[in-house]
């Protein structure tokens, strides 16, 4: 088995590229309903692939912000911020669990609320990005705003 020495900010970086061609929405319902992805079911995977969409999908629709959010009681809300607030269909919470810890991994961040900028390299070109953490008790939400475009 060979082992994969990249990090999560590159394995992110790689998944927008890689869909940079493709229409962000309907891979992200796809990936929402486990249709696309890792076909071995691994988890990181599934996380990355999702947060890549979102990011790409939100920096395609010139989005203020995206937010992933589940409460307490287990439901995910997918919300963007771009010519008014609308939900996308989310992800299991399961793999929203791993989303977001896989941003807290790239941030450094284990606090219960903090932000923290991240670069993304995009083909040619990079955009700015504040990865953005609340948790309280059994909720927690990961919110990532864009720069103005």
């Amino acid at each position: 088995m060979i082992k994969d020495d990249r990090n999560y900010h590159q394995r992110l970086q790689e998944f927008c590229d890689c869909y940079m061609e493709t229409d962000p929405k309907k891979e992200l319902e796809r990936a929402a309903k486990g249709i696309s992805g890792d076909p071995g079911g691994d988890l990181d995977e599934l996380a990355l692939k999702f947060l890549g969409l979102g990011i790409f999908y939100g920096a395609s629709e010139k989005a203020k912000k995206i937010s992933i959010a589940k409460s307490k009681e287990g439901k995910v809300v997918f919300t963007v911020d771009s010519r008014g607030q609308y939900q996308l269909l989310p992800p299991s919470a399961q793999v929203t669990d791993r989303i977001i810890s896989i941003a807290r991994a790239i941030t450094h961040i284990d606090k219960d609320q903090g932000k923290e900028t991240v670069s993304m390299g995009l083909r040619n070109d990079r955009m700015e990005l504040t990865f953005q953490f609340d948790r309280k008790k059994e909720e927690e939400s990961l919110s990532i705003l864009f720069p103005k475009l």
